[in-house]
């Protein structure tokens, strides 16, 4: 569940979704829906958000996951693709960075000619 912080200028500061008051320092666990639905209320320069899922969208429209997606959707497109994903967290940037290898794989170097000292 994610977490919201008030970090303040104010000691106290009224909630605009009317539940009361945001304390500075005092950490408030929400729902996920919640925070999509008031999130324009919680300026960062004032809030701190953690465990935030963040919303998905498709900047292409095209179904590949990029910058607009979130991690958690994104990390469900590589377990549909059945790409092998490191164990422990992993950052957003990582996971972008498998789906570009994922779409783009390297080619595999050419080999090459082997010298055996013979020529001159």
């Amino acid at each position: 569940m994610p977490t919201v912080t008030y970090l303040g200028p104010y000691f106290e500061r009224r909630a605009r979704h009317g539940a009361g008051s945001w304390i500075r320092g005092e950490s408030v666990e929400v729902s996920q829906d919640w925070l999509n639905e008031w999130r324009h209320t919680l300026p960062l320069s004032h809030f701190r958000l953690e465990g935030d899922e963040g919303i998905t969208v498709d900047g292409g429209n095209d179904g590949i996951p990029d910058s607009g997606w979130s991690r958690k959707d994104i990390l469900n497109w590589l377990n549909e693709q059945n790409v092998d994903t490191p164990s422990g967290y992993m950052t957003k940037t990582r996971a972008l960075e498998l789906v570009e290898a994922h779409l783009n794989p390297s080619e595999e170097e050419e080999t090459t000619e082997e010298i055996t000292g013979d020529e001159e």
